[in-house]
């Protein structure tokens, strides 16, 4: 069955049935097997006092467009944009199912609106098998990158803090093992919709985004998280190692696709580390994190890579990725008016070598930027009301190739964002 219409179905089953279950309640599909839905429906107004780098409908922004300069030297992009759109709105399912090699197994599979702009498709976020034994547990499926497990902001953006956050769900296989007030947990992460840039085959410079370039180095992204947690104090350190392939082969002259190919084995392998901490009192929640990032373009963060040479000869490429610290900080009181504020801040730190060819990148003249958000959420019953002041700024510069990709002479570029958002958790 197509997705989309197996979504529609599970929204017409839990409507049918929502006088008979709360939340917590499970449905009983046979002996023994039972469901449990969740999710909510969302409704965003947003105001952008000018173009930005966006997604899903504006719902999500990355950073303001630089100043785009017509004819009489005014700036395109100082335009004001603004939507009110329920997308956002998810449904999620748990199965619960008899043991499976003595560990408790559940299944869970959720799905939203936000598949193909403009249409408002079902796209499938998450789907995955889960094995919990005493103290260890085998998950396998698509659900939330290592990077986006250890801290997550909470705002009212659907952005959840990025690109100095890493937004990311990919298909993995995950193993934890939970000692008392610890975890230790290996990955083994494959991409699919959340994938890395790089050319379009035949062409010199042309970005693409696709999982082929992960597909072809044959090697997932391998990653190792270690952290200590209490129901108050917690906190983590995350790693990652990942290669990828840009190209099967290349050619001295892309002009002509009849011309000469080389077939090249050439890969690009980089690294991130990630640290973070969050305590939790009565009514405080404080959360910090920084993160050391190469080539993470595929979890919705500024920064990529470029082409460091190229062989006359052959066309044969070598690569080099662009490095950017990420921190940011988010605050909470209280319970049901929750006040609240992020702060975000990301610094590039240029290329490992000099930079001679083709970028693959987001916001590669982007030498910083920070956000600067207070919230306000009304939290009553199954509703939530909300609003968020969203001021981000980003400072586009000259890059300088020769001198590993340095940012000079930036001009900072602003945008102020106010989003109001009601939703019903069910």
């Amino acid at each position: 069955m197509n997705h989309r219409y197996f979504f529609f179905v599970l929204i017409l089953f839990q409507l049918i049935n929502l006088p008979l279950f709360s939340q917590n309640d499970r449905l009983k599909l046979g002996r023994t097997t039972s469901i449990q839905f969740s999710g909510f429906a969302r409704v965003d107004y947003i105001y952008d006092t000018r173009q930005t780098s966006e997604a899903v409908e504006g719902l999500f922004t990355f950073f303001p467009l630089n100043k785009q300069l017509d004819a009489n030297g005014k700036d395109i992009n100082a335009a004001p944009v603004t939507n009110f759109i329920s997308i956002a709105s998810r449904l999620g399912t748990r199965f619960f199912a008899p043991d499976v090699f003595g560990a408790k197994s559940t299944a869970y599979i959720e799905f939203d609106f936000t598949g193909t702009s403009n249409t408002n498709g079902a796209r499938m976020r998450q789907a995955y098998t889960n094995l919990a034994w005493e103290k260890t547990e085998l998950q396998l499926g698509r659900t939330w990158h290592p990077f986006a497990i250890g801290c997550i902001p909470n705002i009212v953006a659907l952005n959840t803090g990025a690109p100095f956050w890493a937004f990311n769900r990919s298909d993995q296989i995950r193993f934890d093992y939970k000692p008392e007030k610890a975890l230790l947990s290996l990955f083994a992460v494959f991409q699919s919709d959340y994938c890395s840039l790089g050319p379009v085959p035949g062409t010199a410079s042309t970005s693409l985004k696709s999982s082929n370039y992960m597909r072809n180095a044959m090697l997932p992204e391998f990653a190792a998280h270690v952290a200590y947690k209490t129901p108050e104090l917690q906190f983590g350190t995350i790693g990652s190692v990942k290669t990828i392939k840009p190209r099967l082969y290349t050619m001295t002259d892309y002009t002509n696709s009849k011309g000469a190919k080389y077939k090249t084995d050439e890969t690009l392998t980089t690294c991130a580390v990630q640290a973070y901490a969050q305590l939790r009192t009565t009514d405080w929640i404080f959360k910090a994190q920084a993160t050391y990032t190469q080539n993470t373009t595929e979890s919705l963060m500024i920064g990529g890579y470029a082409v460091s040479s190229t062989d006359p000869a052959t066309g044969h490429e070598k690569y080099t990725p662009t490095q950017y610290m990420n921190y940011w900080l988010n605050v909470d009181y209280g319970k049901k008016w929750q006040l609240g504020f992020f702060a975000g801040y990301l610094n590039s730190l240029g290329t490992l070598e000099n930079v001679a060819g083709a970028w693959y990148t987001r916001g590669q003249d982007i030498k910083y930027m920070y956000r600067l958000s207070p919230h306000l959420f009304y939290n009553i019953n199954n509703c939530q009301f909300a609003v968020e002041f969203e001021y981000t700024t980003a400072a586009f510069g000259e890059i300088k190739n020769n001198e590993k990709a340095k940012i000079v002479n930036t001009s900072e570029i602003a945008n102020f964002r106010t989003n109001l958002m009601v939703c019903y958790y069910f």
